[in-house]
């Protein structure tokens, strides 16, 4: 199913955030209240240094895909047990040798200590300057069968090449609340490149993903801004939700 931004759903002036704020952190049991951006930013980060069970499909027979979704399916690996992230990766993935985040970071002290404006402008400026173009379409899914069904979908579409060359959910924690969520992530190489986000979000659905979905860019996450940040910038610059009755997704806007 093709999904045309022009014809079916691109709302320029659409500046809402309907769904909240997805801002790709791992979900344990979370009372946002009181919570500040650098507690989030601890959360992610604790996350991404903790252990990854990844399936690579440049050194892993494909074949053994589904035995290895059976063994690691989200709702069965647990936070507490020191697993950060569950994640795949194409056989055709490859990361950017120019990727320069202590540079990246070195232009965001500056920036902030400068007097300049932080805004969506700036940091796009400071990310294409050292080539930290990643960014990720995420959704957030109920733990149980509803997240390992979600997790096939989207792993199969990375290994079968038809989604982007990464993908990400979180694990399940062993004191869950009436609020957890998983948060999954798909990556694509260039998130100032609007038909390159396009094309991940329509594959996305393809797979069989109908849930809103938020859309960010990795410069946010390398330089720990999340929600309730100082500068009032939003941490995801998309939104996208599927519209049944016209079976295509409705994408709008959601930075200030």
């Amino acid at each position: 199913m093709e999904v045309d931004p022009a014809d079916c759903g691109y709302h320029g002036n659409h500046h809402g955030d309907s769904h909240g704020h997805h801002d790709g952190r791992a979900h344990g049991n979370h009372d946002d209240i009181g919570k500040t951006a650098d507690d989030y930013a601890a959360e992610a980060m604790a996350a991404d240094l903790d252990q990854w069970i990844t399936f690579d499909a440049r050194i892993q027979d494909v074949s053994d895909l589904d035995a290895w979704l059976d063994e690691y399916a989200p709702s069965k690996v647990m936070r507490e047990d020191g697993v950060g992230w569950i994640a795949v990766r194409a056989e055709s993935y490859v990361s950017n040798p120019l990727r320069d985040v202590v540079h990246l970071q070195e232009g965001w002290e500056n920036l902030k200590h400068s007097g300049r404006a932080v805004t969506l402008e700036t940091l796009t400026s400071l990310a294409l300057n050292n080539h930290c173009t990643t960014g990720k379409w995420l959704f957030h899914v109920e733990n149980g069968f509803k997240v390992d069904y979600a997790w096939r979908a989207v792993a199969r579409g990375v290994i079968e090449g038809k989604l982007g060359g990464s993908a990400k959910v979180s694990p399940a924690t062993k004191t869950p609340d009436a609020h957890y969520r998983h948060v999954v992530c798909v990556y694509n190489t260039n998130f100032n490149n609007r038909d390159e986000v396009w094309l991940l979000e329509n594959a996305i659905r393809g797979v069989g993903i109908k849930c809103p979905m938020s859309y960010k860019p990795d410069v946010y996450t390398c330089l720990g801004i999340y929600r309730k940040n100082k500068w009032g910038l939003r941490p995801t610059i998309y939104q996208s939700d599927f519209d049944v009755s016209k079976g295509c997704s409705v994408i709008a806007p959601s930075f200030q």
